[in-house]
């Protein structure tokens, strides 16, 4: 719990350093897209990553809880139900990530932490995307729009979404006892045709599972 939630802290802090890293470097943004798909494949480092995202969605929305005094409205939606309802939104997104960050350290794949994340995200990057479209109209508030629909989206069917994460789980169990299935009976099979009395095939070792018998 604590080492997911110090990547995060890291990555929110070095997040301005990153950014302007980051400018003239689009052609690694393919490579870490890349990269944090391949995570996606393996079930614990996808586990892992999901946890730091709650992490980070919490510690993002905190930090700009700090800095509301310093980031202006566009004229678009400068009033003043707009000014109180923006530190609420963002309470609300870090509780909501951060109860999901704690509830999928505790009792991973839980239905109502998955939706409790979602609609932080979806809450956090819709608002985000909303005002920087207000003052810029750049197709990065596109992007952080779609992202927060994507998310909505999420909320909605994350029952479907764990129940196919479960059986991705259990397809991948399966498969690997089939597989060492496969190598006994391969093993056994080489030590039937052994004319010596109990000799092991030359160059043949038992698999993992076969040795300690």
């Amino acid at each position: 719990m604590v080492v997911p939630a110090l990547i995060a802290l890291l990555a929110v802090v070095l997040e301005p350093f990153f950014t302007n890293w980051v400018k003239g470097r689009e052609t690694l943004l393919p490579l870490a897209t890349l990269l944090i798909l391949s995570v996606l494949l393996h079930p614990r480092l996808r586990h892992m990553l999901m946890i730091v995202l709650c992490y980070g969605v919490a510690f993002l929305a905190f930090r700009d809880v700090v800095r509301l005094n310093h980031v202006h409205l566009p004229p678009l939606l400068d009033y003043d139900f707009v000014d109180i309802l923006r530190p609420v939104a963002l309470l609300l997104v870090a509780g909501l990530s951060m109860t999901a960050a704690v509830a999928e350290s505790v009792r991973p794949g839980t239905v109502w932490a998955r939706r409790c994340y979602f609609g932080a995200a979806a809450l956090y990057f819709i608002g985000l995307g909303v005002i920087n479209y207000a003052w810029h109209g750049s197709w990065q508030s596109i992007v952080l729009c779609g992202t927060g629909i994507t998310s909505l989206v999420g909320c909605v069917y994350a029952h479907r979404i764990v129940d196919e994460e479960e059986e991705d789980e259990q397809f991948a169990a399966s498969d690997e006892v089939l597989q060492q299935a496969r190598e006994a009976a391969h093993y056994a099979s080489l030590q039937a045709k052994e004319w010596r009395d109990n000799a092991p095939v030359p160059g043949v070792q038992p698999p993992p599972h076969l040795s300690s018998h």
